[in-house]
């Protein structure tokens, strides 16, 4: 299983680029799972087998997810002043986001968990952070025009789960954008994401 998900921008940052930065939508569905995660646990792998559906790992921790057309996966890699920090640095990451989301016209929303963004209560960002020493590593994916559908299909009932999941199927806790905004679409979103973000990393330090 690989775990190189976005590693050319770690190795930028670590060759000395100031930050690295990516937004970029999968063209095909693949199952990613976090670092501490078994794909025996948390996946079908018959499934994603029969449907050469890749199952890869990324470095950060967090919950197994389906990357799929209509999910628009954001990625930074930025050297730090605290090694540690994952709350807080979720938190004003996350908040990014938010503001965002936000400025494309989507209201109702708040982080719950660990890590994840909701709309309402339904999740509709989920996140992970990588940390070696003062390097972080973050990566998130928002559910925009995705088929959810697949999160049953390629993904067992998760090993841990958040208490405000109140064991939810993956249908009835998840959202996107689109069911809630009809007409938001990855490319409509993606541009101002990528502005806020790259106007603000400053702030992350």
């Amino acid at each position: 299983m690989s775990n190189n998900l976005d590693d050319d921008l770690l190795e930028a940052v670590r060759l000395g680029a100031p930050y690295a930065y990516r937004s970029w939508e999968p063209q095909a569905p693949c199952v990613v799972l976090g670092r501490g995660n078994s794909a025996e646990q948390e996946a079908h792998e018959d499934r994603c087998q029969r449907d050469g559906v890749p199952i890869l790992r990324r470095r950060g921790g967090g919950g197994t997810v389906v990357l799929s057309p209509g999910v628009l996966v954001v990625s930074l890699v930025k050297f730090v002043k605290h090694p540690y920090h994952f709350a807080e640095y979720f938190f004003q990451i996350n908040g990014i986001f938010i503001d965002a989301l936000r400025d494309c016209g989507v209201e109702h929303l708040h982080q719950r968990g660990i890590s994840d963004i909701c709309l309402g209560d339904r999740k509709i960002v989920g996140s992970s952070m990588y940390r070696s020493k003062l390097l972080l590593f973050y990566t998130a994916s928002l559910m925009v025009e995705n088929d959810v559908t697949l999160l049953d299909r390629y993904l067992k009932y998760p090993s841990k789960e958040p208490e405000y999941r109140r064991g939810r199927p993956h249908r009835e806790f998840v959202a996107t954008l689109a069911a809630a905004h009809p007409g938001l679409t990855v490319a409509a979103v993606q541009p101002t994401i990528d502005r806020l973000f790259l106007e603000r990393m400053h702030e992350i330090e």
